[in-house]
């Protein structure tokens, strides 16, 4: 790959919580071509805060971090205080992998983000990692080692000027650490690009490390500290002792390394594969994905039909079998009681069902959604590639809801009225389908097939009650999430907001159209 020869200068870095506490006094660092340095200190102490200010990912202005100090990078200057610096591709400690999408995809979706057609070059040293992984590979069917390096392959194709890596060696053995802190050293190398490690365990990256960094917690400096496992580890007992974090520095010596096995060289289908596509492709990539998951799963479509039926078929029954004039008068006011169950059924019962069931599941759906990708960070990893989360996902989201709810209104309609009329039978075998017909539609069909006025209203009211609803579960699951008993409140909320969002649209609609 052609070296950029890119270096990241900062100069008076400050930084204070939302809460007002001063993390970060005056911080001043360089951090030249190619080299690698190692940022260390007590867990919480901030290291990954300063990853995030890099990363563009850190919640500034009124109520959230306030910063100060200026950065370069690549001949620009930045004043953090007043923009998003940007400048740093995240590889994420927990990998931030879309699980929706293929290894191949996450990738793709990378690349064609970083603007214009990706560099061949780039494309091939970031691929050279992953020639175990077959490209159409799920993301759950990978291993951590695989997708660790599926998240730094991404984060390489984002084309940033530095690479910033959140404790990537958290969770590994000692051999697959070094084997990775020679992966980024390597990487730095090849691409001329500054990289900033967060680490917990040092001495599996010291090897590979250019320079030392520490976080010291009672300056609210950083320090920088000699390569040595045992100076490092002694500063950052000091800093536990003065009231710092425990810390877990140190790692168990390291077994002689397993030979080598020869493997004998095979072709790497990544860079064909990846490609380049627009943002159109994108957003069509995501819509389909939802039409599926909202609207025509076969699930869904049982699920819905169902509902429809037993609707139908308890309209019909009951509206015959247990009213005021009952017995004789049945039959006599047959006509006009035909007519009223239909306009009933086709303007309030089956629209009202359809969109209780339709937001209900749904609504469970997307909260579970948003809420996993906002608890995986994916949504951070969508921001720092470059990815617009609200266009692509948001978007498609509501479009499919309204979308959904009238296509499964007119299928849960058809359904209903099939039942109805196999129950009307039912109950008048000797009658004609044809009666049916002509008073069960009177007021719903008028002549020339043209649906009746009151069908438009009934069409407002089930997509309103939708996209009312997708947008409550959208808010619902995009909140902060630090556990998985979270995700499953918000599923609860979301289906408990959506379905009486939905109860007040029918029920007021419904009310000033009579």
């Amino acid at each position: 790959m052609t070296a950029t020869s890119t270096s990241l200068d900062i100069a008076g870095l400050t930084i204070h919580r939302p809460s007002g506490a001063l993390l970060v006094r005056d911080a001043t660092f360089t951090i030249g071509p190619s080299e690698v340095v190692l940022l260390v200190g007590p867990s919480g102490c901030g290291k990954s805060t300063i990853v995030k200010l890099l990363g563009g990912l850190l919640d500034t202005g009124r109520e959230g971090w306030a910063v100060a100090g200026r950065l370069g990078c690549g001949g620009r200057s930045i004043d953090l205080g007043q923009e998003r610096s940007h400048v740093g591709g995240i590889v994420f400690q927990d990998h931030a992998l879309f699980n929706d999408l293929s290894a191949l995809e996450n990738l793709r979706i990378a690349a064609d983000h970083a603007g214009g057609a990706p560099d061949p070059e780039l494309v091939s040293g970031a691929t050279a990692l992953l020639g175990d992984i077959e490209p159409r590979k799920t993301i759950a069917s990978c291993s951590g080692g695989q997708r660790q390096r599926l998240a730094i392959a991404r984060t390489l194709l984002a084309d940033r000027p530095v690479l910033l890596f959140d404790e990537p060696n958290s969770g590994l053995d000692v051999n697959m650490a070094r084997r990775l802190g020679e992966l980024i050293r390597d990487l730095c190398q090849s691409m001329g690009k500054p990289a900033l490690v967060v680490a917990h365990h040092v001495k599996d990256l010291l090897p590979v490390a250019d320079r030392v960094l520490l976080f010291d917690t009672r300056s609210r400096r950083l320090v920088e500290v000699p390569r040595d496992a045992e100076i490092i580890e002694a500063e950052l007992l000091k800093l536990d002792a003065d009231g710092g974090a425990p810390t877990a520095t140190g790692a168990a010596p390291a077994p002689a390394a397993a030979p080598a096995q020869t493997v004998q060289p095979r072709r790497n289908p990544w860079p064909a594969a990846i490609g380049h596509r627009s943002k159109l492709y994108w957003f069509g990539r995501y819509m389909a994905e939802y039409f599926w998951e909202l609207c025509v799963s076969p699930l869904m479509l049982i699920y819905m039909g169902a509902g429809a039926l037993i609707m139908g078929f308890v309209s019909m029954w009951f509206g015959f079998h247990y009213n005021s004039f009952g017995g004789y008068l049945k039959s006599l006011l047959h006509d006009e009681t035909l007519v009223g169950l239909g306009l009933v059924q086709g303007t309030v019962a089956v629209p009202l069902i359809s969109s209780i069931l339709f937001v209900a599941r749904n609504n469970a759906i997307i909260a579970a959604d948003i809420g996993n990708r906002v608890l995986s960070s994916q949504f951070k990893a969508m921001e720092n590639l470059r990815i617009e989360a609200r266009t692509y996902i948001f978007s498609s989201i509501l479009i499919n809801m309204v979308v959904g709810s009238l296509m499964l209104l007119v299928l849960s309609l058809g359904v209903a009225s099939w039942s109805s009329m196999q129950t009307w039978h039912l109950q008048f075998p000797q009658q004609n389908f044809e009666l049916w017909r002509g008073q069960f539609f009177q007021k719903l069909i008028l002549e020339g097939y043209r649906p009746a006025s009151s069908m438009g209203w009934v069409l407002l009211k089930v997509a309103l009650s939708a996209v009312l609803a997708g947008a409550a579960a959208i808010v619902i699951g995009g909140g902060r999430k630090d556990s998985v008993l979270e995700i499953n409140s918000a599923i609860a909320r979301s289906i408990i907001i959506g379905v009486t969002l939905t109860l007040l649209v029918h029920a007021v609609i419904s009310v000033l159209t009579l």
